[in-house]
Protein backbone atom coordinates (compact mmCIF):
# COMPACT_ATOMS: atom_id res chain seq x y z
CA UNK A 1 0.00 0.00 0.00
CA UNK A 2 1.11 3.60 -0.68
CA UNK A 3 1.98 5.95 1.83
CA UNK A 4 -0.41 8.17 0.76
CA UNK A 5 -3.20 5.81 0.48
CA UNK A 6 -2.61 4.67 3.56
CA UNK A 7 -2.67 7.74 4.83
CA UNK A 8 -5.66 9.06 3.49
CA UNK A 9 -7.37 5.74 5.31
CA UNK A 10 -6.40 6.99 8.56
CA UNK A 11 -7.74 10.56 7.71
CA UNK A 12 -11.02 8.72 6.90
CA UNK A 13 -10.88 6.58 9.31
CA UNK A 14 -10.45 9.90 11.93
CA UNK A 15 -13.17 11.85 10.09
CA UNK A 16 -15.78 9.05 10.17
CA UNK A 17 -15.02 8.09 13.79
CA UNK A 18 -15.50 12.15 14.45
CA UNK A 19 -18.49 12.92 12.61
CA UNK A 20 -20.52 9.98 11.11
CA UNK A 21 -20.04 8.43 7.99
CA UNK A 22 -22.90 9.94 6.11
CA UNK A 23 -21.96 13.55 7.10
CA UNK A 24 -18.73 13.27 5.66
CA UNK A 25 -17.83 13.63 1.82
CA UNK A 26 -15.34 13.11 -0.95
CA UNK A 27 -15.16 16.21 -0.98
CA UNK A 28 -14.28 16.71 2.78
CA UNK A 29 -12.03 14.43 2.70
CA UNK A 30 -9.59 15.29 -0.19
CA UNK A 31 -9.66 19.08 1.15
CA UNK A 32 -8.53 17.73 4.56
CA UNK A 33 -5.94 15.61 2.73
CA UNK A 34 -5.03 19.19 0.70
CA UNK A 35 -5.28 16.78 -2.24
CA UNK A 36 -8.12 16.86 -5.09
CA UNK A 37 -11.17 14.88 -5.74
CA UNK A 38 -9.79 13.30 -8.84
CA UNK A 39 -6.76 12.26 -7.01
CA UNK A 40 -8.56 10.57 -4.05
CA UNK A 41 -10.56 8.86 -6.95
CA UNK A 42 -7.59 6.99 -8.53
CA UNK A 43 -7.21 5.48 -5.42
CA UNK A 44 -10.75 4.83 -4.59
CA UNK A 45 -13.39 4.31 -6.96
CA UNK A 46 -16.07 5.43 -4.91
CA UNK A 47 -17.16 6.86 -1.26
CA UNK A 48 -18.68 3.25 -0.34
CA UNK A 49 -15.01 1.11 -1.59
CA UNK A 50 -13.02 4.08 0.78
CA UNK A 51 -15.52 3.39 3.77
CA UNK A 52 -15.03 -0.69 2.62
CA UNK A 53 -11.24 0.15 3.15
CA UNK A 54 -11.17 2.26 5.83
CA UNK A 55 -12.84 -0.27 8.26
CA UNK A 56 -10.61 -2.54 7.34
CA UNK A 57 -7.31 -0.04 7.68
CA UNK A 58 -9.00 0.47 11.34
CA UNK A 59 -8.90 -3.43 12.04
CA UNK A 60 -5.81 -4.07 10.36
CA UNK A 61 -4.20 -1.20 12.59
CA UNK A 62 -5.47 -0.67 16.26
CA UNK A 63 -5.35 2.50 18.13
CA UNK A 64 -5.11 0.74 21.13
CA UNK A 65 -3.78 -2.91 21.57
CA UNK A 66 -2.56 -5.06 24.58
CA UNK A 67 0.18 -6.11 22.43
CA UNK A 68 1.86 -2.70 21.27
CA UNK A 69 5.06 -1.77 21.74
CA UNK A 70 4.37 0.54 24.56
CA UNK A 71 1.95 -2.55 26.46
CA UNK A 72 3.48 -5.47 26.13
CA UNK A 73 5.96 -5.18 28.57
CA UNK A 74 3.89 -4.05 31.37
CA UNK A 75 1.96 -6.21 33.84
CA UNK A 76 -1.82 -7.10 32.97
CA UNK A 77 -2.70 -4.44 35.72
CA UNK A 78 -0.56 -1.54 34.08
CA UNK A 79 -1.86 -2.69 30.76
CA UNK A 80 -5.41 -2.31 32.11
CA UNK A 81 -4.74 0.58 33.16
CA UNK A 82 -3.58 1.71 29.62
CA UNK A 83 -6.26 0.62 28.33
CA UNK A 84 -8.37 2.95 30.92
CA UNK A 85 -6.84 5.94 30.10
CA UNK A 86 -7.17 5.17 26.27
CA UNK A 87 -10.71 4.96 26.98
CA UNK A 88 -11.21 8.47 28.42
CA UNK A 89 -9.40 9.87 25.68
CA UNK A 90 -11.83 8.47 23.10
CA UNK A 91 -14.89 9.30 24.89
CA UNK A 92 -13.95 12.92 24.20
CA UNK A 93 -14.00 12.39 20.48
CA UNK A 94 -16.98 9.79 19.80
CA UNK A 95 -19.53 10.58 17.74
CA UNK A 96 -21.99 7.60 18.14
CA UNK A 97 -23.62 7.94 14.48
CA UNK A 98 -20.49 6.78 13.19
CA UNK A 99 -22.01 2.82 13.83
CA UNK A 100 -25.49 3.81 13.02
CA UNK A 101 -24.76 5.29 9.80
CA UNK A 102 -22.69 2.23 8.83
CA UNK A 103 -25.36 -0.53 9.86
CA UNK A 104 -28.35 2.10 7.95
CA UNK A 105 -26.86 2.81 4.49
CA UNK A 106 -23.26 -0.08 4.44
CA UNK A 107 -25.01 -2.97 6.38
CA UNK A 108 -22.90 -5.40 4.14
CA UNK A 109 -19.28 -3.23 5.43
CA UNK A 110 -21.15 -3.21 8.75
CA UNK A 111 -21.88 -6.73 9.61
CA UNK A 112 -18.03 -7.64 8.33
CA UNK A 113 -16.50 -5.04 10.41
CA UNK A 114 -18.91 -5.70 13.45
CA UNK A 115 -17.91 -9.18 13.67
CA UNK A 116 -14.28 -8.63 13.29
CA UNK A 117 -14.57 -5.88 16.03
CA UNK A 118 -16.25 -8.24 18.78
CA UNK A 119 -13.84 -11.19 17.85
CA UNK A 120 -10.73 -8.51 18.11
CA UNK A 121 -11.56 -7.05 21.12
CA UNK A 122 -12.72 -10.34 22.91
CA UNK A 123 -9.03 -11.58 21.59
CA UNK A 124 -7.50 -8.11 23.26
CA UNK A 125 -9.41 -8.90 26.37
CA UNK A 126 -8.28 -13.06 26.15
CA UNK A 127 -4.54 -12.32 26.19
CA UNK A 128 -4.87 -9.46 29.30
CA UNK A 129 -6.72 -11.75 31.32
CA UNK A 130 -4.37 -14.78 30.57
CA UNK A 131 -0.95 -12.45 31.47
CA UNK A 132 -2.72 -11.92 34.79
CA UNK A 133 -3.43 -14.88 35.76
CA UNK A 134 -0.25 -15.70 35.27
CA UNK A 135 1.04 -13.23 37.35
CA UNK A 136 -1.13 -14.06 40.20
CA UNK A 137 -2.96 -10.56 39.43
CA UNK A 138 -6.28 -11.84 38.36
CA UNK A 139 -8.20 -15.45 39.81
CA UNK A 140 -6.82 -18.47 38.35
CA UNK A 141 -10.31 -19.88 38.42
CA UNK A 142 -11.56 -17.04 36.36
CA UNK A 143 -13.86 -18.26 33.06
CA UNK A 144 -12.09 -16.07 31.10
CA UNK A 145 -13.87 -16.89 27.67
CA UNK A 146 -17.90 -15.90 29.51
CA UNK A 147 -15.49 -12.96 31.24
CA UNK A 148 -14.12 -11.31 28.36
CA UNK A 149 -17.24 -12.01 26.21
CA UNK A 150 -19.52 -10.19 28.92
CA UNK A 151 -17.17 -7.71 29.42
CA UNK A 152 -16.89 -7.37 25.01
CA UNK A 153 -21.02 -6.78 25.39
CA UNK A 154 -20.99 -4.41 27.70
CA UNK A 155 -18.37 -2.02 25.81
CA UNK A 156 -19.87 -2.59 22.84
CA UNK A 157 -23.32 -1.84 23.65
CA UNK A 158 -22.95 0.69 26.27
CA UNK A 159 -24.92 3.50 24.04
CA UNK A 160 -27.21 0.97 22.31
CA UNK A 161 -30.45 2.75 21.30
CA UNK A 162 -32.69 -0.31 21.87
CA UNK A 163 -32.23 -1.43 25.43
CA UNK A 164 -30.33 1.74 26.51
CA UNK A 165 -29.62 2.10 29.90
CA UNK A 166 -27.38 4.81 30.48
CA UNK A 167 -27.83 8.36 29.74
CA UNK A 168 -25.70 9.69 26.64
CA UNK A 169 -23.95 11.79 29.34
CA UNK A 170 -23.18 8.74 31.21
CA UNK A 171 -21.82 6.79 28.19
CA UNK A 172 -19.28 9.64 27.66
CA UNK A 173 -18.27 10.40 31.14
CA UNK A 174 -14.81 9.59 32.96
CA UNK A 175 -16.38 9.20 35.91
CA UNK A 176 -18.45 6.77 34.86
CA UNK A 177 -15.51 4.34 32.93
CA UNK A 178 -13.80 4.54 36.41
CA UNK A 179 -16.60 2.64 38.62
CA UNK A 180 -16.62 0.42 35.07
CA UNK A 181 -13.25 -0.66 35.77
CA UNK A 182 -13.22 -0.70 39.76
CA UNK A 183 -15.96 -3.33 39.18
CA UNK A 184 -13.99 -5.41 36.65
CA UNK A 185 -10.64 -5.54 38.40
CA UNK A 186 -12.70 -6.19 41.51
CA UNK A 187 -14.18 -9.32 40.02
CA UNK A 188 -11.43 -10.54 38.60
CA UNK A 189 -8.55 -9.85 40.66
CA UNK A 190 -6.47 -11.62 43.51
CA UNK A 191 -5.88 -10.15 47.17
CA UNK A 192 -2.76 -9.33 45.71
CA UNK A 193 -4.17 -7.46 42.55
CA UNK A 194 -6.40 -4.77 44.25
CA UNK A 195 -3.83 -3.73 46.56
CA UNK A 196 -1.74 -2.64 43.48
CA UNK A 197 -4.45 -0.74 41.77
CA UNK A 198 -5.70 0.40 44.93
CA UNK A 199 -2.54 2.00 44.99
CA UNK A 200 -2.61 3.05 41.51
CA UNK A 201 -5.74 4.94 42.32
CA UNK A 202 -4.74 6.59 45.50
Amino acid sequence: MSEQKNKILAVSWEMFFQFGVKSVTMDDIAAKMGISKKTLYQFFPNKKELINQACEWEMANPEFSFKSNELKELNALEQYFGFFKFVNEKIKQKCDSMDYDLKKYYPEIWAKFKDEKIKAFQNEILFNLQKGIEEGFYREELNINFISKNFVSFYLNLSSTEYQVFTEEEVFNIDMHFELTRYHLHGICTNKGIEYFKNKFK
